[in-house]
């Protein structure tokens, strides 16, 4: 009898710890959402066991652009289950980031791996937009006798066109950009705005927002989307987004200098400095505003 209620009171205390521990993690992603990266950390590191606690733990080292312990984090992701087609992109995606902001020789020494777990993503998942256009950038970037290829670039876009319009639209305009083909890659960057204005349903994450304001800017089409697109990027704006606000009121002050409103783009980019202060795009960009 005794030893039927200690059982009993075991399988009790498990319940009530793991109930305990899944509230506070979805305490942890409450506080991730509001912005409170600091508050969330100190709840997800009492579970480093917990696969859900390691994303996320994966996810702030990432937004902290700490890609050695994102990619630590997501490692251990990928060794618990190798299946999985988002463990295996955030994975290629932050050894790709390491290999982008690092030394020629530490990008030599991951872009193999980088392609590995993003073509894996690709393969266990053919409805992932993101690994596709991350496998575009990829192909373009990288120098052919590294495995460089405009031809396989273009057949991960084409598989865009039956997932999402506006990536796909994106990814062409990508390819065009890399190719130096300035007005094929305009053209692309302002059918992907238009899309997105007419189809909002297709902006499956925010920071395709900023894509959009940015391409606005840079190629001086649909200037009032894309101040609208920016605006509600930096609205939105969360710990799974690429690009600070810094970025975004730089994009801000960049079209309102080309619809010639001094003011506004003054407040945009001393907004964008009140961010990062010594943004040198910024810095360059406030000169430019300010002999108009």
């Amino acid at each position: 009898m005794l030893t039927n209620f200690k059982y009993i009171i075991g399988i009790i205390y498990l319940f009530v710890g793991t109930a305990v521990a899944q509230q506070n993690l979805n305490e942890a992603k409450k506080h991730l959402e509001e912005g409170k990266i600091e508050e969330a950390r100190e709840l997800l590191v009492q579970y480093e066991d917990d696969l859900e606690a390691i994303e996320y733990l994966g996810d702030i080292a990432s937004f902290e652009k700490d890609w050695d312990a994102a990619i630590d984090y997501y490692k251990e992701l990928v060794e618990a289950e190798p299946s999985n087609a988002m463990y295996n992109f955030k994975l290629g995606g932050a050894m790709g980031m390491k290999a982008y902001y690092g030394s020629k020789f530490q990008a030599a020494l991951l872009i193999t791996d980088v392609k590995n777990y993003l073509k894996k993503a690709a393969e266990l998942d053919p409805k992932h937009t993101e690994t596709r256009r991350a496998l575009v950038e990829l192909y373009m970037q990288i120098p052919g006798f590294i495995g460089g290829s405009k031809t396989i670039a273009q057949s991960y876009a084409s598989d865009l066109d039956r997932l999402n319009e506006v990536d796909a639209l994106l990814a062409d305009a990508y390819i065009y950009k890399i190719e130096d083909y300035r007005e094929l890659a305009k053209s692309k960057y302002e059918n992907a705005i238009r899309t997105a204005v007419r189809k909002p349903n297709l902006i499956t994450r925010n920071y395709l927002k900023y894509e959009l304001g940015e391409a606005s800017a840079i190629f001086e089409v649909q200037l009032k989307e894309g101040k609208q697109l920016l605006q509600e990027y930096i609205n939105d704006y969360g710990y799974k987004d690429l690009k600070s606000p810094a970025w975004a009121y730089l994009r801000l002050a960049q079209i309102e200098r080309l619809q010639e409103n001094q003011k506004a783009a003054l407040e945009h980019i001393e907004k964008s400095l009140a961010i990062e202060p010594g943004f040198e795009k910024a810095i360059v960009e406030k000169q430019k505003i300010q002999r108009l």
